[in-house]
């Protein structure tokens, strides 16, 4: 047999505090969900907008860099480097044509040259790397005024190279020759030790 249950309200009584309880819990959680989803929205388009900001700067930057390289190029690609190379070592020559002590060179000659010969005359020619070409003409008293000379310069570290071009004996009884050397100055040997 069943046992009887006995219900003597009007209608039947049902407690709904816990389902409202989980609904407002509920709601409570995802209204606050829903607030930390436009704080992070808002946060990420204010990071964005001021990210892109720099990287819109950096990348204008970086044209206007590119502009002034191909700019640089452009002039490089202009210039006549052949031109230039030319006028340089101009100048330089002339450069070391000015700084060119003629005192020095003829202390060096008369420190050389033995007792019986005569420089008669010097012609220089410089070149890039510092040191004189020389061409030189000598009068002599006797037949061994040449290599005499000759072999004085090549044992003096500021001459090299010495060597005749001609020698002819004159009627007044003297032998005239001319020699090529090359010649460095005192301040070129020290540059290159």
């Amino acid at each position: 047999m069943k046992p009887l249950h006995l219900n003597l309200a009007a209608r039947p009584y049902r407690d709904y505090r816990p389902v409202y309880a989980v609904v407002v819990t509920m709601s409570l959680l995802t209204a606050f969900l829903m607030l930390n989803n436009i704080e992070t929205w808002y946060r990420y388009k204010n990071d964005t907008s001021s990210t892109s900001g720099k990287i819109d700067t950096v990348e204008a930057k970086i044209r206007r860099e590119r502009e002034l390289q191909e700019i640089a190029q452009r002039k490089l690609r202009a210039l006549d480097l052949a031109t230039l190379d030319a006028q340089s070592h101009f100048v330089n020559a002339k450069l070391a044509e000015r700084a060119f002590s003629w005192s020095t060179l003829l202390d060096e000659l008369e420190s050389v040259m033995p007792q019986d010969v005569r420089l008669v005359s010097v012609a220089p020619s410089f070149s890039p790397d510092g040191t004189i070409a020389l061409v030189l003409n000598f009068e002599a008293k006797g037949p061994t005024g040449m290599i005499t000379t000759i072999n004085r310069m090549n044992a003096d570290p500021q001459f090299s190279n010495a060597f005749p071009d001609n020698e002819q004996l004159q009627q007044s009884g003297t032998y005239v020759f001319n020699l090529h050397a090359t010649y460095t100055p005192p301040a070129a040997l020290r540059a290159a030790k």
